[in-house]
């Protein structure tokens, strides 16, 4: 289980698993969606920005709306800047954060 400090609320934001499960996280307006690799969910009330302080450094922005674990990265199209998971979805690299990206996955 993963214990947050919350900085608005006056009590601990608590989430029912660890962070070696998720795969992914994304933004929905004012929401965070966490990905499993069964392809199970989990909604937040949180926002992305708030949960991005407290990652491992394993997980990585790629841009407004989505951070991705390393570890579930198979295939990157540099021209394109598109990451594609081991189950088949796929997501852009915004053009700010690719110099970034590059650096921190090793590429």
């Amino acid at each position: 289980m993963i214990q947050l400090p919350a900085s608005y609320y006056n009590y601990n934001h608590h989430l029912p698993f660890d962070w070696q499960e998720v795969m992914c996280l994304e933004a929905q307006r004012n929401y965070t969606i966490f990905v499993f690799e069964e392809g199970l969910q989990y909604i937040s009330t949180k926002t992305l920005g708030s949960y991005e302080l407290h990652l491992p450094p394993n997980f990585l922005r790629i841009n407004k709306s989505c951070i991705v674990r390393r570890e579930y990265i198979v295939k990157i199209a540099k021209d394109s800047r598109v990451v594609y998971f081991f189950d088949g979805r796929f997501a852009k690299i915004s053009r700010r954060r690719w110099a970034f990206f590059k650096e921190h996955a090793g590429i």
